[in-house]
């Protein structure tokens, strides 16, 4: 039996995945001339320095005590790379959740979830409007399992977990990066384990959440206009808006879902910024408040479109997107 739970643990570290920002390269806007602006805010980043220890549960922990550690151990390895902490995202916990228990519940390691989903869609339907990018690991040997509604879940599971991402090395270095990218300042953590496989599934939802938004509709027609608004908090400054489209979502067995590695966060087709930049249509602005109205519409295709928020942070020479929403457009 032991030796079965070690190879189950390899297969669930050794099969995670991170989601990648883009393609490979720069995560600038593409294809629209604009004059460089920089940060108005000083860096947030830190002399690296020796961590303060935190405590370690010495008993089984509930789902929730769990979450709470693994908070404290990303926190953990973000201050000895005198970064600033993360806290705590409800929405992003109910996302990384659902995406947790369907790993669990069918055996795969993926970005991509059973019914189709991708991690943006998923932190939409949750209520999320910042921008989100996500760790993962649990198995992928394809077997259906049912799911311990009250598993135990020991420090020493949960640390594996941490260690195996925060260890990576590059160029294979995809969930450290996630953990200790600068200007993530959310974190919500879903967690889940099989019954009778003492082994947790993660998913942990990296939020950047740097502003409030107006609403935008969960469902559309190809072509229609929607109202893009909202206010950027500091120290983020508003740069610009884009919509990207990906196909509509299709169900996807474990096998396929663990033939997948990383998943990229699709550039925009079309990209608007305010006035004084080359741009279809101008966006508004006030302050920190920005109100453009922008049609849907790649070459009358349908599929789920993602409205992005971009935005300068400190931390990042290029511009960074803070804001990522979809809508289902048919």
């Amino acid at each position: 039996m032991a030796g079965w739970q070690g190879g189950v643990l390899a297969m669930a570290l050794l099969a995670s995945a991170c989601v990648k920002s883009d393609t490979e390269g720069s995560r600038e806007l593409q294809g629209t001339e604009r004059p460089e602006r920089k940060p108005q805010y000083p860096r947030r980043v830190h002399a690296k320095h020796e961590p303060r220890p935190i405590a370690r549960p010495t008993k089984p922990m509930t789902v929730a005590e769990a979450r709470r550690y693994l908070l404290r151990l990303v926190n953990r390895d973000r201050e000895a790379e005198g970064l600033e902490p993360v806290s705590g995202d409800p929405t992003a916990e109910r996302a990384g959740q659902e995406h947790a228990d369907d790993m669990a519940r069918r055996g795969y390691t993926a970005h991509w979830g059973s019914d189709g989903s991708v991690p943006e869609q998923r932190y939409t339907a949750a209520g999320g409007t910042g921008m989100v990018q996500e760790n993962a690991a649990c198995f992928f040997d394809g077997v259906d399992r049912q799911l311990d509604g009250n598993p135990a879940v020991t420090a020493e599971q949960v640390e594996k977990i941490e260690n195996a991402f925060i260890s990576e090395k590059p160029p294979h270095d995809g969930h450290r990066k996630n953990i200790l990218t600068p200007w993530h300042n959310r974190l919500g953590v879903g967690l889940a384990q099989p019954v009778g496989v003492p082994i947790p599934c993660v998913a942990q939802e990296f939020v950047d959440d740097y502003g409030s938004y107006g609403v935008l509709p969960a469902t559309a027609s190809v072509g229609q206009t929607v109202h893009v608004a909202g206010t950027m908090t500091p120290p983020a400054t508003f740069a610009g808006i884009g919509i990207a489209r990906i196909a509509l979502p299709a169900p996807k067995s474990a096998s396929e879902l663990n033939g997948t590695h990383t998943y990229a966060v699709p550039r925009p087709y079309v990209t608007y910024f305010p006035k004084g930049y080359k741009t279809p249509i101008t966006v508004q602005t006030d302050g920190n408040h920005f109100s453009v109205k922008v049609p849907l519409d790649d070459n009358r295709r349908a599929g789920i479109y993602e409205v992005s928020v971009w935005a300068n942070v400190p931390e990042d020479p290029d511009l960074t997107m803070v804001g990522l929403r979809t809508i289902v457009v048919k």
